[in-house]
């Protein structure tokens, strides 16, 4: 694997980023959010300290909180949608009779049974199938929603080896990625429609892959923490179709290793829709951008607390994005970026 040095900073993409002020709620936290086009969007978390699902939906301008069904779990994770009237949900917590997924058709949510014990992350592919990652006892699996169900498809992993990411472009192009088990190499697969195939990561440590974000066939990006002794602090990766290319982030490392506990603790990246990628660390009052060749230091608008951002989104195919994490008291922590 290639390795390239942290260059200098450059110019700030052309934009603003502004915080978008959610007030109402108890104790709240946003873990992912999704947004087919400028005028939809869909945020998803918990309130009440994680004691209530919490689910917010941008329309006409505003976010607005939304009804979920009774039993669902308190924790929702992640959630992904490609279309304003399609759009999947998974949660943790609440024991097994907890709704773990959770589908909107355009006018309500109604729970799906999820097969694992502790759903991680969903993807939408571009034919409008779901995917989605989970673990449980034997082990970490993925499942693609099919005929009314989620349904094995055929890569498990050892328990210990949590698949938190799952980036699903079309159904010949799926990526999964987690957490290395103890003295295994990177947790790295790829199905190409008939088979996952484990991904060989050229470096001397294995990695924590914690996000994903494909562009295209040949333009992946990936977010990842290197396992080494040092801790030296996250990459950001690039895979060209042949080659990985890493990047240290500009980010402080001291903090790193208190919130490795939580796939959330490092923060996002996302496309910007213009070959380039946003990265939200959680470890500075920043918004990192990267042109391919060089960094941009964006500083984060004010916001209450400290900023831990948990998930980013280009919002359909722009240049414009979102960004949820952890909110102060009762205020959320939502930005937006165009």
């Amino acid at each position: 694997m290639l390795v390239s040095p942290v260059p200098a900073f450059a110019d700030a993409p052309s934009g603003e980023w502004r915080h978008v002020p959610v007030t109402g709620l108890v104790s709240p936290a946003l873990y992912g959010v999704t947004a087919p086009n400028p005028g939809h969007a869909w945020a998803v978390g918990s309130q009440a300290s994680g004691g209530e699902p919490l689910v917010l939906r941008w329309q006409d301008g505003s976010w607005t909180p939304q009804a979920v069904p009774e039993g669902t779990a308190p924790e929702l994770v992640d959630v992904d949608a490609h279309h304003p009237a399609d759009a999947w949900a998974v949660g943790q917590g609440g024991g097994t009779a907890a709704a773990k997924s959770l589908h909107w058709n355009g006018s309500a949510w109604t729970a799906v049974h999820h097969p694992s014990e502790t759903p991680m992350a969903v993807s939408i592919d571009g034919w409008g199938s779901a995917w989605s990652t989970g673990f449980g006892a034997d082990g970490s699996k993925v499942f693609r929603y099919r005929a009314g169900e989620w349904a094995d498809q055929g890569l498990t992993v050892p328990s210990g080896t949590p698949l938190n990411a799952i980036a699903a472009r079309t159904p010949e192009d799926v990526w999964a990625g987690g957490a290395p088990s103890s003295g295994g190499g990177t947790a790295l697969w790829h199905y190409d429609g008939e088979s996952w195939n484990h991904m060989s990561w050229p470096s001397q440590w294995p990695h924590w892959v914690l996000q994903i974000v494909p562009v295209g066939p040949d333009d992946v990006w990936f977010y990842t923490l290197p396992m080494d002794p040092l801790f030296s602090g996250p990459e950001l990766v690039h895979w060209d179709g042949s080659t990985f290319t890493a990047t240290k982030t500009p980010s402080p490392y001291e903090r790193v290793s208190t919130f490795a506990s939580d796939v959330g603790f490092l923060g996002d990246i996302a496309s910007d829709g213009q070959g380039g990628v946003w990265l939200q660390d959680s470890q500075s009052r920043y918004y990192r951008h990267y042109d391919g060749a060089t960094w941009t230091n964006v500083p984060r608008p004010p916001a209450p607390g400290w900023p831990y951002m948990y998930d980013l989104e280009q919002i359909g195919r722009s240049s414009s994005l979102w960004g949820v994490g952890l909110g102060a008291g009762d205020l959320l922590n939502i930005d937006r970026f165009r």
